[in-house]
């Protein structure tokens, strides 16, 4: 599987992507992510690009943020997104998603972004 999954203790839900990872696999994490959303819940949702390839094409990355976007469970959701220094590869995804309403802050290390998701700073 190019992804995993899991509600951690703080109440984040992590998403790591592995390895190559083409669009059916992006939109089968949102579908679980989704799945996992309680009724009202203000969602925490961390994303970890460090170990991922994009596979998708710039349409694809352009449907699929537009897919993200839409996905009423993550519409006020805290999203932080973690890539290497070096990575790009989500940017296209991020800014078609943005430009329709999803918010998203990206950080080149995991344990700032889980101190972000809790509030430890802003």
């Amino acid at each position: 599987m190019a992804f995993s999954l899991a509600r951690e203790e703080s109440n984040i839900i992590k998403v790591i992507f592995k390895d190559a990872v083409d669009f059916q696999q992006r939109v089968a994490a949102v579908d679980q992510v989704c799945q996992l959303v309680q009724e009202e819940e203000q969602v925490k949702l961390l994303v970890d690009f460090t170990n991922f390839e994009n596979l998708m094409t710039l349409d694809e990355q352009e449907k699929f943020g537009l897919y993200l976007a839409s996905q009423d469970a993550l519409v006020s959701a805290k999203v932080a997104s973690v890539t290497t220094n070096t990575c790009s590869e989500n940017v296209i995804v991020e800014a078609v998603a943005f430009t329709n309403g999803y918010q998203v802050v990206n950080f080149h290390s995991l344990s700032d972004a889980q101190s972000w998701l809790l509030g430890k700073f802003n």
